[in-house]
């Protein structure tokens, strides 16, 4: 039987993970004017956000599994708070590193935890479309924080975050007064059984599933406002790209409403399938010069089924130790997001469409290896 209260903290803390993780990006322009941040400062910030994400990530599975999800929750949201506060507050590099790794780790467990929390609190009919929902929640996070500083622009970014810091001490209260579902593991959880779930082959499919799609996630966000103004078949100005690029977050956000309809009476691996196949077809038209605006939503809404079907797959067939399955996951998902998107730097960037259509090939190929080797396994989950 589904816990809505539980369903509603996943979708709350999914949509402070999303703010979390765009908090950076949307307020680094004012931080580097009002406290003179040259390049390699900016550059040392944004590195240690994805870094706090994956030190999160590795962190809450186990402690979910073994001690329930209240305490992960409330700390996660503490961090992010104290992160928040922080950067009103302190001038100086070494605590505004200090500051954006709290917010990073606080994200990093609110992602893993909302992740868990909602696969484990759902039916399994209902499983993948509760995830794409989660998946709403997060786009709308994300979308949040750009959106409000660029609707007050004339007010003082510190400001802003003593605001939103306190809407999330109102999810930290509302995380310590419901129940959540009991611990599952009453041992505590050993490296030796961490291990024995590495060494199962549909959990590693599902995770380098996931290292391709967060990759394709993380190359979309970080390298399309570059190719729109650097290649000749666009050219557009630095406000038009990033305008364009909010369309890969509206094609997701879009696309887990759907989702949430359309996974309820059709087999999440044939709907896989045809998202698959549209987020190619944004690849290709990116490649052909085709309407930006339309390339990159058809990326978003490929894209945007990924995530929610693989996480409910996994979440279903590791039910005992969801957390720490769901956290092995997103912690190899979040390397081939920073691995693949390294690789750019030795591209041309005029190949860029065609680097996004090679992992999403390799992405699809394992898909579908999967499906040869699991397939048995896979046709019996929901």
């Amino acid at each position: 039987m589904e816990s809505r209260k539980a369903l509603w903290a996943g979708y709350l803390g999914m949509t402070f993970f999303g703010i979390s993780f765009l908090t950076l990006g949307s307020i680094l322009p004012s931080l580097r004017e009002s406290l003179g941040l040259d390049m390699a400062q900016a550059s040392t910030l944004a590195g240690v956000l994805p870094f706090g994400v994956l030190l999160g990530s590795i962190i809450f599975g186990p402690w979910c599994d073994r001690y329930g999800y209240k305490l992960p929750f409330q700390t996660a949201a503490a961090l992010v708070i104290l992160g928040m506060t922080g950067l009103v507050h302190f001038r100086t590099m070494p605590w505004l590193v200090v500051c954006i790794l709290l917010i990073g780790t606080g994200g990093g467990m609110l992602n893993g935890a909302s992740d868990a929390i909602v696969a484990d609190a759902s039916d399994d009919r209902k499983r993948s479309s509760n995830l794409s929902i989660l998946g709403v929640f997060y786009g709308m996070g994300a979308i949040f924080m750009p959106l409000l500083l660029g609707v007050f622009d004339r007010v003082p970014y510190t400001v802003i975050l003593r605001y939103v810091s306190f809407i999330l001490f109102i999810a930290f209260v509302y995380f310590s007064i419901i129940r959540f579902p009991a611990e599952k593991a009453k041992q505590r959880i050993s490296l030796k059984d961490g291990l024995a779930l590495v060494k199962k082959p549909v959990l590693l499919f599902f995770s380098f599933i996931l290292f391709f799609q967060s990759a394709l996630e993380g190359l979309c966000s970080n390298w399309i406002p570059t190719y729109l103004q650097d290649v000749p078949l666009y050219g557009l100005s630095s406000q038009r790209s990033l305008f364009v690029l909010m369309f890969v977050v509206i094609g997701i956000t879009v696309s887990r409403i759907i989702l949430s309809f359309v996974l309820l009476k059709f087999a999440p691996h044939k709907v896989l399938w045809i998202f698959l196949g549209i987020s190619a077809l944004g690849f290709v038209s990116l490649a052909l010069g085709l309407p930006p605006m339309m390339a990159t939503f058809f990326i978003g809404f490929g894209l945007g089924a990924t995530f929610p079907i693989i996480v409910s797959y996994i979440g279903q067939e590791f039910k005992n130790l969801s957390g720490t399955a769901i956290g092995m996951a997103l912690v190899i998902a979040l390397a081939g997001n920073t691995l693949l998107n390294s690789l750019v730097g030795f591209l041309s960037i005029r190949v860029f469409p065609l680097y996004l259509l090679g992992v999403w090939a390799l992405m699809t190929l394992l898909y579908g290896i999967m499906l040869k080797v699991e397939g048995k396994s896979i046709l019996k989950l929901k």
